[in-house]
């Protein structure tokens, strides 16, 4: 393919060709993306539902409850990496429960975030009262070096320019500044094992895919500092490989998954959601053993921006 306006670079090839989208791979940076970025894309159409209640809720059955315990210990991971901080930014901050709990038990002054859903926008304003922006992080006039931290999970596989909203988060933070991003790893264990059932892909929301290799590469190009690299989510891990494992024999299309969104039970669900129940064990010893190999289901990557040096 020529003309790659995606990354700047002209020379990528097909690597993979699905009913709804095609991937293609940079051969000279190696970030993998869909032919979807090329179209006009509303995200806020998109995503306007994305929350299905008041409540700022996607799931049923109490899952909701399990998402929160999530966020608690999220924050707590954010005041390990960096304990002095104060002042956050969360892109993609869905119902704002993390920036919730790094104020009210870690001390932050400052607990931004952006979320263009209008349900989940409306309860973090409304209801945990934090500090939310309902546009997109490029169209923000936000002060530069105005936070000493600024996290970004399982967003930037969704948005049309990775490389912009890198090069402004850089100039968001203060010097010796942090990022921590969180996405699914195209170079995972189960996506290799599963092929096109492999959960992540998601193709409906997931424009970009990476790897440790590219998305390091990209934040060290904007003035980044690599400082941690692992390929483990107590969240995501465990049930993203037995979802696609159960998806890949079975040859459905995450069903147990879409249940748990639209909370409709029938027997074939419940079925899937016993033998995803007997996998999660399994894969969980899976990913933790793969916790460093850099082969595990999620990458997460904490880096430091540069302190510029004066002359």
């Amino acid at each position: 393919m020529k003309n790659n306006t995606i990354c700047g670079h002209s020379n990528s090839e097909e690597i993979l060709k699905f009913e709804t989208a095609r991937l293609y791979k940079c051969n000279e940076c190696s970030v993998i993306f869909s032919d979807r970025c090329r179209e006009a894309f509303d995200s806020a159409t998109v995503y306007e539902k994305y929350y299905k209640n008041e409540t700022g809720g996607r799931f049923s059955f109490g899952i909701e409850y399990i998402v929160r315990l999530f966020r608690f210990f999220r924050a707590f991971k954010i005041f390990t990496v960096f304990p002095g901080a104060k002042r956050i930014l969360d892109i993609g901050s869905g119902r704002g429960f993390t920036l919730y709990y790094l104020k009210k038990f870690y001390g932050y002054t400052r607990t931004a975030g952006t979320q263009i859903s209008r349900n989940a926008f409306e309860f973090s304003r409304n209801k945990l009262g934090l500090e939310i922006y309902d546009k997109d992080l490029l169209t923000l006039p936000l002060d530069n070096g105005s936070f000493d931290v600024v996290t970004i999970w399982h967003v930037l596989e969704h948005v049309n320019d990775p490389e912009s909203y890198i090069g402004k988060i850089s100039d968001l933070l203060d010097d010796n500044g942090k990022i921590i991003v969180e996405v699914p790893n195209f170079d995972s264990w189960s996506r290799a094992f599963t092929g096109k059932y492999w959960l992540a892909y998601d193709l409906k929301h997931h424009l970009f895919f990476f790897t440790p290799a590219s998305l390091s590469a990209l934040l060290v190009k904007h003035g980044f500092e690599i400082k941690r690299v692992h390929t483990f989510s107590l969240e995501y891990s465990a049930f993203t490989s037995a979802q696609s494992i159960v998806s890949a024999i079975t040859g459905s299309d995450s069903i147990f998954f879409r249940a748990l969104q639209t909370g409709k039970l029938n027997f074939l669900t419940v079925i899937h959601a016993f033998f995803i129940m007997l996998l999660m064990p399994i894969c969980l010893i899976i990913n933790m053993l793969l916790y460093f190999s850099r082969r595990g289901e999620v990458l997460f990557i904490v880096a430091e921006k540069k302190q510029v040096k004066q002359d």
